[in-house]
């Protein structure tokens, strides 16, 4: 008697999430104060516990709310205060308030400091202990509030389809094997920059965000979740066309070839080498069986190669 093997459990759909809020609004910063507090139940809510499950950092809540205490009661959870109940280690310093005056002498400041007349927001995050979100909430915009120091905003450059804007994210986030961050987007390899993904899709997390959701639409492409294609043709019956959609195309959608790098662990599967401890290594998405030989567009015939490996392995099959 011949027992039945348990039928295997359904894979896991892959999605990637980010670790950050898509945007730092008031109400956002507090919503996530009561998500943390909701996974974390018992007891005081202490920053340590917080600063481990929340997707926003202690500077983002010091400059909207000022100290910890604070921005517990603007959420409404002034009894989970650690402060309250005397437990030590559960106060933030409290962050200087710094006034309008002084935002809008440090802009001109470092404006002189540079030769600039006008400045970017990459020269704030680079030189300024606050960021352009501080200009947004007290000007309503970053131009707005150069304008009130004296100063312009930089010109923005050509726009980018979102497609550039898209390809060109997941070349820099391959580089680092992370997601980049905004400066980032400024230096080699990238080739768009930090501002135009600023001006596209508002603010640099809901950059990030876009590109996660465009990754995760291909995910279900149909090249993905194809089945195998026989290559052996069944009795009386005439050879299968490649009429598979995974047949029908050979070039590798920007979510495929995300999945296979960070699958890979955006290294080189055969030698190693790796963009993030080699600038000079440039990670390609191979086919295992090559395309011009029957193999499928598909995850499982799919791997991370270096330039050099990918080159000396020409078309045809691994030894």
């Amino acid at each position: 008697m011949t027992s039945q093997s348990e039928p295997l459990p359904e894979p896991r759909p892959f999605v990637f999430e980010l670790n950050r809020l898509t945007e730092y609004t008031d109400a956002a910063i507090l919503d996530e104060l009561r998500r943390v507090a909701a996974v974390v139940s018992d007891g005081p809510l202490l920053v340590r516990v917080f600063l481990q499950h929340s997707r926003v950092s202690q500077g983002a809540i010091l400059r909207r709310f000022g100290t910890w205490a604070d921005a517990l009661a603007a959420a409404g959870l002034s009894g989970r205060s650690g402060a309250k109940l005397g437990v030590r280690g559960a106060k933030w310093n409290v962050n200087h308030r710094i006034t309008n005056e002084e935002v809008l002498a440090a802009l001109s400041e470092l404006a002189c400091k540079l030769g600039k007349t006008e400045l970017s927001v990459s020269d704030m995050e680079a030189h300024l202990s606050f960021g352009p979100a501080i200009l947004r909430k007290r000007w309503g915009s970053s131009r707005t509030a150069f304008a009130a120091a004296g100063l312009s905003l930089s010109k923005l450059g050509r726009r980018y389809t979102d497609e550039e804007c898209f390809d060109n994210m997941l070349t820099v986030w391959t580089h680092h094997g992370r997601p980049p961050k905004y400066l980032e987007m400024g230096q080699p390899p990238s080739k768009v920059g930090s501002k135009a993904y600023m001006k596209r899709f508002g603010s640099w997390n809901k950059a990030l965000a876009a590109f996660v959701e465009r990754v995760n639409a291909d995910t279900d492409s149909p090249a993905m979740a194809a089945p195998a294609i026989s290559d052996t043709p069944i009795a009386g019956q005439p050879a299968p066309a490649a009429q598979n959609s995974s047949r029908d195309k050979r070039e590798i959608s920007l979510g495929l070839r995300f999945r296979v790098f960070h699958r890979d662990r955006f290294k080189c599967v055969l030698c190693g080498d790796s963009p993030s401890i080699n600038s000079a290594c440039v990670l390609q998405v191979d086919h295992i069986v090559p395309w011009s030989k029957g193999g499928r567009t598909a995850i499982d015939n799919l791997r991370s190669l270096c330039g050099p490996c990918n080159l000396g392995r020409g078309n045809g099959y691994d030894d």
